[in-house]
């Protein structure tokens, strides 16, 4: 292989490299809400203010306005509900629970 064969090879190698680089990134993230059982849940998740390592994901069924709490660490995989509600019943001032 002569040296110009090789210097378009690194070259190229560089190029596929930095198109992975780009392609598999570090993106920021974004809040996005997804669709679970013909899109009748709703699951919204973010950090906590006073807890490292964990953050909360709501969980709602959006049909009947059930909604839960957990609580998610990243150290240890751990998944803990925190709590259940019904959005009607609270908003009807029945309970809820």
């Amino acid at each position: 292989m002569n040296q110009r064969s090789l210097s378009v090879l690194v070259i190229l190698n560089a190029v596929l490299v930095a198109a992975i680089a780009m392609t598999f990134g570090a993106a920021t993230p974004q809040a996005q809400a997804q669709g679970i059982g013909g899109g009748s849940y709703l699951m919204i998740a973010g950090d906590t203010q006073q807890r490292q390592q964990q953050a909360v994901v709501y969980v709602m069924q959006v049909n009947t306005g059930r909604v839960a709490a957990f609580l998610v660490n990243s150290g240890n995989g751990d998944v803990d509900i925190v709590g259940a509600r019904e959005i009607a019943a609270d908003i009807n001032g029945d309970g809820g629970r």
